[in-house]
């Protein structure tokens, strides 16, 4: 079970693209109507500030922050990664299920701890093309997300005639971040129905 303390403190909602994402990183309110305080632990999402190009290798950095005066131990972190990327490598003892990273994590109070994915683009993928990354941090894992975050990687555009490519898919950007995180939370709603023995 994680431990933690709370404060009045938000989670933090970070990447490029925070659509859909603000409402798990927002202050819950209660049934009554009475605010709550949040959870003093974050996720924030990055990625290599360089972008990559078609068959190059991407590397997603998920960083857990918590400033409780308690540890967190035992919390589930899942991260999404979009399909048009093959998942080379994960760091820190992750393991994949279904198309998601998975971690166990423990953070010790008042500190932060990193993990890592290292992804290959897809040969074919379009220059311009935005492909949005989610992860999501559970410290309860029958309960709701308690922080989220997500980065968009977009693909590298060599040349001019690719540029065009780059203005006409700009529109794709929120739908692809979306669908990654519709994706995420089906998963973790899957989770949270087996750990209560729904079925």
């Amino acid at each position: 079970m994680a431990r933690f303390a709370r404060r009045g403190r938000q989670c933090v909602v970070a990447g490029s693209i925070g659509v859909g994402l603000t409402l798990l990183g927002a202050t819950p309110v209660s049934a009554g109507g009475t605010t709550e305080e949040a959870s003093p632990v974050g996720v924030v999402l990055s990625s290599d500030d360089e972008p990559p190009g078609p068959g190059e290798e991407v590397v997603f950095r998920t960083t857990v922050a918590n400033e409780a005066d308690d540890p967190v131990e035992g919390a589930l972190l899942a991260q999404h990664v979009p399909e048009d990327m093959e998942i080379v490598e994960v760091g820190q003892g992750g393991v994949v299920e279904q198309g998601i990273v998975n971690w166990v994590v423990d953070v010790a109070a008042d500190r932060d701890v990193e993990y890592t994915v290292r992804a290959r683009l897809a040969d074919d993928a379009r220059p311009g093309r935005q492909m949005g990354s989610t992860a999501c941090l559970l410290l309860e894992r029958e309960n709701d997300p308690t922080a989220c975050a997500t980065d968009a990687v977009e693909v590298s555009t060599p040349t001019i005639t690719s540029r065009v490519g780059e203005v006409l898919d700009a529109r794709g950007l929120v739908p692809a971040a979306g669908a990654g995180f519709l994706i995420l939370l089906l998963w973790v709603l899957w989770r949270r129905r087996e750990a209560l023995g729904i079925r």
